[in-house]
């Protein structure tokens, strides 16, 4: 074999090894995405507890609460029934009692109760007058306070604009919470940086991630402005749920638009799309042990028979693994006396 023929063949027999590795290391290193619980129609809300090492979230329409337990994989379910179930969030220092909104009142319930109307013990209603308004969003910050928003009257998925408003409540003022900002018309996605010097907001409608700067001591929020532009950036879908990763990042779900997106929140740069085999992508939460887990939920609210033909899963609680990614644990509503309120 002549010396010009041994290097072709070392250069080809290089360039496939390097090949190779590139797939392989492609591979490793693709996220995965798993269907955990079908069934839903209209999922939402997830929230993982660390200490029950459970996840729990919401069916709107179906007016369910559902729990999965990690460790066994089972899934356990309370049906209100009176009214749609917006948000779910774990109490802190109570095991298993949570604080939920249904229509526009905030309740805290035992999840061991019986699904009776008696088990849940009513804190505070709100947007008084408006009786076609529901709550819908909502995560607690730090000092244990709850942010939750509302939303106008719903007809074939168009909502009344301008007809909401975005809440704080906390052990103090939760017979009349506190309005952070009014009107707004879908109040959604929530999320803080990790210093706590920056609060992240979506009211879907405008297609926008809004940006304040927030006083955590005081748990008051000014300066906003936009972060991030669905229109701008040519991202498809509507901004819903949101929750951040260690790094300061946002994880934002794009509600028909069939992705959950990554965002530098420093930034406002795109980094990265995840598929997902549903449209309408309502919401996303860290979990599991390590945090490593995303979860999203999917709605199949409004699809007509071709397409819950073609997307079988629509309405399922999906989990993204291998992001490379970690969450940071979600805070805990913080009410003193709860167990016997």
């Amino acid at each position: 074999m002549s010396e010009r023929k041994a290097m072709d063949n070392l250069t080809r027999m290089t360039v496939l090894t390097l090949l190779i590795g590139i797939i392989y290391a492609s591979k490793s290193t693709t996220p995965l995405i798993k269907t955990i619980y079908r069934g839903g129609t209209h999922f939402e809300g997830p929230h993982w507890s660390k200490v029950e090492n459970a996840l729990y979230w919401v069916d709107i329409q179906q007016q369910k609460i559902h729990r999965l337990d990690s460790e066994t994989g089972n899934v356990t379910t309370r049906e209100i029934g009176y009214g749609p179930v917006s948000l779910v969030v774990t109490v802190k220092d109570n095991p298993r009692l949570v604080l939920i909104t249904v229509r526009t009142e905030v309740y805290l319930m035992p999840w061991d109760a019986p699904t009776t109307e008696s088990s849940l013990r009513l804190l505070s209603v709100v947007d008084l007058g408006l009786p076609d308004n529901r709550c819908n969003d909502g995560k607690v910050d730090a000092r244990g306070r709850l942010w939750f928003g509302t939303m106008g009257k719903e007809v074939c998925s168009v909502v009344d604009k301008d007809q909401g408003t975005f809440y704080m409540l906390d052990a103090h003022n939760y017979l009349d919470p506190v309005v952070r900002v009014r009107p707004v018309s879908i109040s959604n996605g929530i999320a803080w940086t990790s210093d706590n010097k920056f609060m992240f907001y979506i009211d879907t409608p405008t297609r926008n991630i809004d940006v304040f700067d927030f006083n955590l001591e005081e748990g008051t929020i000014r300066n906003r402005r936009t972060l991030f532009s669905f229109k701008a950036n040519n991202v498809t879908g509507f901004p819903d749920g949101m929750t951040i990763d260690r790094e300061g990042n946002l994880w934002v779900a794009c509600f028909d638009g069939g992705k959950v997106i990554k965002i530098d929140s420093r930034a406002g740069k795109l980094l990265e799309q995840h598929k997902l085999p549903a449209s309408k992508v309502s919401s996303v939460a860290w979990g599991g042990h390590d945090l490593e887990t995303l979860y999203v939920t999917t709605s199949n609210v409004g699809l007509n028979s071709v397409e819950l033909a073609q997307q079988p899963d629509a309405g399922a609680l999906f989990a993204i693994e291998g992001t490379g990614s970690r969450g940071l644990p979600e805070n805990q509503f913080v009410f003193p006396g709860a167990a016997e309120y």
